[in-house]
């Protein structure tokens, strides 16, 4: 939980940017991708935002807060998102209800965003982790086929 308060959203998104900075000084100028659990997922989100030029496919699993009311919750900054987007849902997360589910979703089609949120009926946050007391095996290896699949036909 340090991380959660010790962190912030433009923190990530500078680290984004130095992250991408540091690919392109190695030559790697194409498209990227990225991914996030948990806190991670809206992270992943708002880089997406932030980098539309880079960041072609961004995922997020078991995210949390991604339509919040806070004002860096990624759903607000949806429209800058050039990423195709893929959101893997907990089937119950306290952390994401339906009503931001709803929220992100709008957000996402108001944006003309290709995306695609599911849930993972009877998972809980946290499945796609192995040492977590949520772990599903028969999720995770659903998540990762979605999320090979995203990079695969996003990114080549």
């Amino acid at each position: 939980m340090a991380l959660v308060s010790g962190t912030t959203q433009e923190m990530t998104i500078s680290d984004s940017g130095a992250f991408l900075d540091a690919l392109a000084a190695e030559g790697v100028t194409g498209p990227v991708g990225t991914v996030g659990y948990c806190m991670g997922g809206a992270r992943a989100l708002n880089a997406a935002a932030s980098y539309p030029e880079r960041i072609k496919a961004a995922a997020s699993f078991h995210g949390g807060n991604l339509a919040s009311d806070a004002a860096d919750s990624p759903h607000r900054k949806a429209a800058s998102i050039k990423a195709r987007v893929y959101v893997g849902t907990a089937g119950v997360d306290g952390s994401f209800p339906p009503e931001q589910s709803a929220r992100l979703a709008e957000a996402l089609r108001a944006g003309g965003i290709d995306h695609t949120l599911e849930n993972y009926v009877g998972m809980a946050h946290g499945w796609c982790v192995p040492d977590h007391s949520a772990f599903d095996a028969t999720g995770a290896e659903r998540h990762w086929k979605r999320l090979t699949t995203l990079f695969a036909e996003t990114l080549g």
